[in-house]
């Protein structure tokens, strides 16, 4: 674990710098940008997709990398017509992940350096990237383009959204489902939906997502094994905290509205997020489906801590940012999970 304390440390000097010396304040954030992409960039063996992806680097005729989107097929054909390895493409893959993730957190946060501790300490924020890759890449680009959606720019958002599913076909969900956040549900709705879904979601799909698990595309394959479930995600505390969390943030939810309105679409996106949780728990590939609209905790948390006027409000949501601190820890120490001995080509 120490190369993580490394890193810890290292963002935690960041981050004083920033608060306490201006001087700082102009390199802080893509300083902090660049260590995230050195770390996972050059690590060994770390992720559950790793091997899959340096097999089918090594190996570009493979079946293995034919199973992925044709867009990949070319870059690892481009990047081995230039004698490049493995570890070339992964920091390019890393950096185009954390600078579209960057660019979002300019343009929607209202505190960059709190959206970059969120995006850092979260369970299924940054270390989820070392993970899902080809998803981090689309999911990257629909962040750094919802700006679009919330300027009322829709056509040049979908043609985004559109440009993504290139990197994973998974992103073509969010033409349906981001058109939901143009009206806002009322509390009382959500509520019984998160309800209903915590207790009963999993047990009415789970014949669904048996049958669906027939129709998807052979590379999801390995996803589908119920072994796959994440260390966090086989206990229901995760799935409690959610909800929990998610309840939080519609009860202050007038009172964040009152002071800037398109607050309301990352609540929303984030409860939404949590309804995909619920109803998908025991289906990892759909439980990859509320990637999409949960990414946006990363702008809602800071945003909301910023606008909240009141102690008790503030206290609450660093509690929440702590918690999800405790599940991303366990999630790294786990010996179940691909992160515990961390390797990289510098040392």
């Amino acid at each position: 674990m120490l190369p993580y304390f490394v890193l810890f440390g290292f963002l935690a000097v960041m981050f004083l710098a920033d608060k306490y010396d201006d001087r700082f304040k102009p390199f802080v954030f893509w300083i902090s940008g660049l260590a995230l992409v050195i770390f996972s960039g050059t690590r060994i063996g770390m992720g559950r997709d790793y091997k899959i992806y340096e097999y089918a680097y090594q190996f570009p005729d493979s079946k293995t990398a034919h199973n992925f989107e044709l867009i990949w097929q070319w870059i690892n054909k481009a990047f081995h017509s230039l004698n490049l390895d493995f570890h070339t493409w992964l920091i390019l893959v890393s950096f185009v992940t954390i600078l579209l993730m960057f660019i979002g957190m300019r343009k929607m946060s209202k505190d960059c350096i709190f959206s970059i501790i969120a995006f850092f300490l979260i369970y299924r924020g940054y270390f989820e990237t070392m993970n899902s890759m080809r998803q981090y890449v689309a999911m990257g680009i629909i962040f750094a383009s919802f700006p679009l959606f919330l300027s009322k720019k829709y056509l040049y958002f979908y043609i985004c959204i559109a440009f993504s599913a290139l990197f994973h076909t998974s992103a073509l969900v969010m033409m349906v489902l981001f058109p939901l956040s143009r009206k806002r549900i009322n509390n009382s709705l959500l509520v019984i939906g998160l309800v209903v879904t915590w207790i009963l979601g999993a047990v009415i799909l789970q014949p669904i997502a048996d049958f669906a698990v027939t129709l998807l595309p052979e590379r999801y394959g390995f996803y589908i094994r119920k072994e796959f479930i994440p260390a966090v995600s086989s206990s229901g505390f995760f799935q409690l905290f959610l909800n929990i969390s998610a309840l939080v943030f519609l009860a202050i939810r007038s009172d964040l509205e009152k002071k800037d309105s398109q607050i309301d679409q990352y609540i929303f996106l984030y409860v939404l997020s949590i309804l995909i949780y619920n109803t998908t728990i025991s289906f990892e590939v759909g439980i990859r489906l509320m990637f999409y609209p949960f990414m946006f905790i990363f702008i809602l948390i800071p945003n909301a801590y910023v606008l909240s006027d009141k102690i008790w409000q503030k206290g609450v949501i660093l509690a929440i940012l702590v918690v999800f601190s405790f599940f991303m820890l366990k999630d790294l120490s786990s010996p179940a999970e691909p992160y515990a001995n961390y390797k990289s080509i510098l040392f």
